[in-house]
């Protein structure tokens, strides 16, 4: 517990420091920028479009195992126990190519998003950068602040000068 205290006074006297040599200090919070933007919002719809053919694919799987078990369901008393064997078989083959299609558009779907995420972040970083650079801002903070001060706090005017990006992305 010492440690710690010792380790957030050094952060906070350092910070102190900092912005007593640094003229203009601004509080960006990443969480709400990457809930919020359109960017985020456009990968997002862009990603469901992107899988919306595997997506499908399943479901249908899925409808045909669901016919499946309830025609051995209904049939199964009336056909020999061969044929129900077969159709029982087929149930499980089916059951596991869900399975393991559903496993498979996960993991491409997680790959995917982390790709994107990454794309974003590097897109969301240059604008914090240029917001800073021609507002003379000297740093900007993000998340790991326990306390920001809302005259400090420009995330909203982040969020419009990406809204702006992005309409002027779309009019092109």
């Amino acid at each position: 517990m010492m440690g710690s205290s010792r380790f957030l006074l050094t952060v906070f006297g350092m910070l102190f420091a900092f912005q007593s040599v640094a003229g203009k200090i601004g509080y960006v919070d990443m969480n709400v920028l990457i809930n919020e933007s359109p960017q985020i919002l456009e990968a997002n719809n862009n990603l469901t479009i992107e899988f919306a053919a595997e997506n499908e694919k399943i479901s249908q799987q899925e409808a045909d195992l669901s016919a499946l078990e309830k025609r051995i369901t209904q049939e199964g008393q009336f056909i020999t126990a061969d044929e129900l064997a077969k159709l029982q078989e087929r149930a499980r083959i089916l059951e596991r190519q869900v399975r393991r299609d559903k496993e498979d558009l996960k993991d491409a779907i997680t790959i995917r998003n982390s790709q994107m995420v990454d794309e974003v972040q590097a897109q969301l970083r240059q604008v914090v950068a240029d917001y800073a650079q021609a507002n003379g801002y000297d740093a900007i903070l993000i998340n790991a602040i326990l306390y920001v001060n809302d005259e400090v706090d420009i995330t909203e005017e982040i969020l419009a000068e990406l809204r702006k990006q992005s309409q002027t992305q779309s009019g092109q």
